[in-house]
Parts: structure tokens; C-alpha cells; sequence
């Protein structure tokens, strides 16, 4: 397994900014998933139904691998009626 580390932007939106900042920069392991995002925040996994947005594009398989320089934005589930 590699040491190599990757950069990625996280941003949290509406509730979720409990969980995280507004906008973060961080280092993670280069195979690092969606999934080690949520984890690493301490997100709780009845939270885990959010809206995944990588580099302006949906993704909703949490074990989708990071890539250096993506941007992950997090939005909580948008609510109907």
C-alpha cells in the first residue's frame, strides 16, 4: 500500500456544516474513497442519504475513489411533499 497522499477541497452545505466547515482543503491517502470523507467527519451514517457533487458531477457510490485536486461538495437530501 502507498504513502502517497492527494489533496482534495471538501465543502458541507445547509445542516451539514455541523459535521464539517463551509470549505476545507485536506490531505488524504491517494486511494482514499467518498466513504473515508464521511468517516473522517464523523458523519453519521443516517446522514449518509446526502447529495454527493465531485468536480460538478453527481456521484452517489460512496466507495468512488478521490482523485488530487477534486472538489467534493456535500449537500443534505433536498425534502418533497
Amino acid at each position: 500500500m502507498s504513502n502517497n497522499k492527494i489533496n482534495v477541497t471538501v465543502k458541507f452545505f445547509a445542516m451539514l456544516r455541523e459535521y464539517g466547515p463551509t470549505k476545507e482543503a485536506i490531505s488524504v491517502p491517494e486511494t482514499s474513497t467518498i466513504k473515508l470523507l464521511f468517516k473522517r467527519y464523523q458523519i453519521p451514517k443516517e446522514a449518509w442519504r446526502t447529495i454527493i457533487i465531485v468536480n460538478g458531477r453527481p456521484h452517489k457510490d460512496l466507495e468512488t475513489v478521490l482523485n488530487d485536486g477534486d472538489i467534493v461538495s456535500i449537500f443534505p437530501p433536498i425534502g418533497g411533499g
